[in-house]
């Protein structure tokens, strides 16, 4: 049996929204959403000078959102501290039974919020398209586009991740799925199916 995560807390139940494993030619990399990643990212902005700069800019129907704004807002700082503390418990289960080092892993700048009831019934959404949620196609990716803070006439979440995964040889299309999946909390890999080319190798003669 593979290993055992808690998946409670997400508002998908399920596995997409937090890890993405991508193959490559020397084995495979372990995608996790991080919300630490994305508080340090923006802090780096601000410090560099572009607190200014929005989240959301050229949606439409949708309230921009600073990153001072942002890293202002308590509530989402508090939301994101409780989806970190349960992304690293899986991380660790994750680490642990697929015998990873931290250098497989790599950390998906990404924010959530929490939505839902009373706090025992809360689920963590993602704050803006989860780019974790992707789809596989080869080296080719198709990853939510993340509408980020536009830095220099670009999107800092899209460059993040670009700097991130192009050196492992992928090449990053970002998808505009806000509207048709994001708002009823899903991605481009929920709303996609891909018919693989089977393995020579035939599953069921697999031995333990």
């Amino acid at each position: 049996m593979g290993p055992l995560l808690k998946l409670g807390s997400l508002c998908l139940g399920g596995g997409c929204p937090l890890s993405c494993s991508l193959p490559l030619c020397q084995g495979f990399r372990l995608l996790l959403a991080s919300p630490s990643a994305c508080l340090q990212l923006f802090h780096e902005k601000r410090e560099e000078g572009h607190g200014e700069a929005a989240q959301f800019e050229g949606l439409k129907h949708k309230a921009n959102r600073s990153i001072n704004e942002m890293l202002a807002d308590r509530r989402l700082r508090s939301d994101n501290l409780h989806a970190q503390k349960c992304i690293d418990w899986n991380r660790e289960v994750l680490r642990r039974e697929l015998g990873l080092a931290e250098g497989d892993i790599v950390d998906i700048p990404q924010l959530f919020r929490l939505v839902g009831g009373s706090r025992e019934r809360l689920k963590a959404a993602a704050f803006f398209p989860n780019m974790v949620n992707l789809l596989v196609l080869g080296k080719h990716l198709g990853i939510p586009k993340p509408f980020g803070p536009i830095i220099n006439g670009r999107c800092c979440l899209e460059e993040k991740v670009r700097s991130l995964l192009e050196p492992l040889g992928l090449r990053c299309t970002f998808i505009d799925d806000f509207y048709s999946y994001h708002v009823r909390h899903g991605e481009v890999h929920c709303g996609t199916n891909v018919r693989r080319k089977p393995f020579a190798f035939k599953w069921w003669r697999m031995e333990p």
